[in-house]
């Protein structure tokens, strides 16, 4: 089942639900909108080998350019903790989507996960993209499971900044 905004507010009070830092008019309807922090990572090297973990180079600034015909990493402003109750979905902002970035769906947040969120997404176009720091970028739909689980224990526990592949 998916969580109204009122589920959402209640879960928030109760600090069973962490998203911080959260401004006004995040939470949405059904959804937490997420912004996006000053740094990306985008895959460097001749080849990117599955089996190992690739090279990355940092980009850091207040307007996060992403650069034509590229895949870069992103990451949210927020740390997100989930209660082991609860999952959520990350979508790209329809705004965005509407001017051509496609977001690499990699969107599931397992329940019990904490940390911030990163996650990929692809410019198409032939010009780079700017997008200021901390402009509201993806929406986390919250689910409630049937009943608890274990909780995320996976090498992206507790993750802080912009986090690239981790080797299987």
């Amino acid at each position: 089942m998916v969580l109204s905004s009122v589920t959402i507010r209640e879960l928030l009070g109760s600090k069973k639900l962490v998203i911080d830092p959260l401004g006004d008019g995040q939470v949405q309807p059904a959804s937490v909108d997420l912004r996006i922090s000053d740094e990306i990572l985008i895959a460097r090297g001749e080849e990117i080998d599955f089996g190992k973990e690739p090279e990355y180079e940092k980009v850091r600034g207040s307007d996060v350019i992403l650069p034509p015909k590229t895949h870069v990493l992103v990451r949210t402003k927020e740390r997100v903790e989930l209660p082991n109750d609860v999952g959520g979905i990350v979508k790209l902002r329809s705004s965005l989507s509407r001017i051509g970035l496609i977001f690499n769906n990699a969107g599931w947040v397992d329940p019990g996960f904490k940390g911030t969120l990163t996650l990929s997404v692809f410019n198409p176009h032939d010009s780079p993209v700017k997008v200021k720091e901390g402009t509201r970028f993806f929406q986390l739909v919250l689910l409630r499971l049937d009943r608890e689980s274990e909780g995320y224990s996976g090498k992206y526990l507790d993750q802080k900044g912009i986090t690239g592949n981790k080797k299987f």
